[in-house]
C-alpha cells in the first residue's frame, strides 16, 4: 500500500501523534577546517505497515491536505530542541536549517509560530 491509497491521509495524520516521524541532520562542513558550521534537518517517516516512506511520497500529500503546517511546526521545534541539547552538551552553536514548504509561508501566523518555538526551546535566532 502506498501513501496515495485512500488511507494515506489518515496514516499521515496519525503519524505525528504516533511518533513515526524522525529527523536526520545533514551537516554543513567548512571544507578547509573540517568544522561543522550548521546542519539541515531532514524529515523521515517510518510507518509500521508501510515501512520507510520517502519524503517525495508524503510531502506532497501533507501539502495538499494542509497537514504540512502541523508537521512543519514539529520539525522546527524538534530541530531547535536538538540544537539546544547539543549546545548543553558542550558542542558549539551552529546554524540549524529547516525547510519550509510554500504552503507554510501562506500561513498568517508563521512568523509568530517561529518566534514562539525559538523562545520555548531557548534557541537563539
Amino acid at each position: 500500500m502506498s501513501v496515495e491509497h485512500p488511507e494515506g491521509e489518515v496514516r499521515l495524520a496519525n503519524a505525528l501523534q504516533r511518533g513515526e516521524f524522525s529527523l536526520q541532520y545533514q551537516p554543513r562542513v567548512d571544507i578547509v577546517t573540517g568544522e561543522i558550521l550548521g546542519a539541515e534537518a531532514r524529515l523521515r517517516w517510518w510507518n509500521p505497515d508501510l515501512g520507510t516512506m520517502s519524503p517525495a511520497q508524503f510531502i506532497p500529500l501533507a501539502e495538499d491536505t494542509g497537514l504540512i503546517v502541523a508537521i512543519g511546526k514539529w520539525v522546527m521545534r524538534t530541530a531547535c530542541e536538538q540544537n539546544v541539547a547539543w549546545q548543553k552538551r558542550g558542542l558549539p552553536s551552529i546554524v540549524m536549517s529547516v525547510n519550509l514548504s510554500p504552503r507554510q509561508f501562506k500561513e498568517p501566523g508563521i512568523l509568530h509560530d517561529i518566534g514562539v518555538i525559538l523562545a520555548e526551546t531557548g534557541m537563539s535566532p
